[in-house]
């Protein structure tokens, strides 16, 4: 797999760390911008963009701000469309076009592309989201939430260590040393960014209608991060008419980390291929 890397220096807003992963075999119409989780880092899902670039798609993934090689103060908003101008700022740097592209986010990756798909309407030919975060599974203590809401007007930038047990994450052990190790990873959380993740999610249930793309949720069905009943009440008020949900009883969180995985992927392209329109075949943008 052919992977380029690139830094975009905006006018405005922070430096973005980009990876472009070539499809395999030459130029191809077909690019999948895939958002990660939240403490994580683009460079977490090159095995399934090796996967999707030899099925003749180019994948991106940046690291979006306060994460992996990104600027800014880690997993530290002081609003989430911040992730949502991130998002904007990659796909018109790359000039992306919508009827040749499609969104993929996973977990925190999830509630920004839903964001935003809500908010800049037609850039994407489709959106696709595992695990996505519309509820919290994982309990936060009382207290906890009440010492953050208080330091968070004061000091947003203070740290809590997260919640999320590794062993939460998947049953794969590869994956978990891998995140226990990585010195991209991030173990906590700003009180600045939980509660503007708490915003983001009144507004992503709020503004559901607005939501009119195509769009797949792959949910894992033993989740103990995000609610896994939410998306089916999410999907019952947006206004797309292609709508799919997919279960994965058995899974955990991290669906592409899975035992079976592939079964994951497989479904995925399958959906986002027959989704994309197929103009004529037009070289990779090149932001380098």
């Amino acid at each position: 797999m052919h992977v380029t890397e690139t830094m975009i220096r905006p006018e405005t807003g922070q430096r973005l760390f980009v990876r472009f992963c070539h499809a395999s075999g030459g130029p191809s119409h077909r690019t999948l911008l895939l958002l990660h989780g939240a403490c994580e880092h683009g460079e977490r899902y090159l095995n399934f963009a090796r996967w999707m670039t030899q099925r003749r798609w180019n994948v991106v993934l940046p690291d979006l701000r306060g994460h992996g090689r990104s600027g800014g103060i880690r997993t530290f908003v002081r609003d989430f469309s911040e992730y949502v101008d991130d998002v904007e700022t990659v796909r018109t740097h790359l000039k992306l076009a919508p009827e040749q592209t499609a969104l993929f986010g996973h977990s925190m990756g999830g509630l920004v592309a839903v964001r935003h798909t809500q908010r800049f309407i037609g850039r994407f030919s489709s959106v696709a989201l595992s695990s996505p975060l519309l509820a919290l599974k994982v309990p936060i203590p009382v207290a906890k939430v009440a010492v953050g809401r208080m330091v968070s007007l004061v000091a947003p930038q203070i740290r809590f260590k997260t919640e999320v047990d590794p062993h939460h994450a998947t049953r794969n052990p590869d994956a978990r040393e891998f995140r226990l190790n990585d010195p991209l990873g991030v173990r906590s959380v700003t009180a600045g960014w939980y509660f503007s993740m708490k915003r983001a999610l009144r507004q992503a249930w709020s503004e559901a209608a607005n939501f009119t793309q195509p769009v797949l949720i792959m949910q894992a069905g033993q989740d103990k991060i995000v609610d896994p009943e939410a998306p089916v009440r999410w999907l019952q008020r947006v206004s797309s008419s292609d709508v799919r949900f997919h279960r994965r009883d058995e899974d955990y969180h991290e669906l592409l980390n899975e035992p079976g995985w592939e079964e994951t992927a497989h479904l995925l392209t399958e959906w986002l291929t027959r989704r994309l329109e197929a103009p004529a075949i037009v070289p990779f943008a090149n932001a380098a």
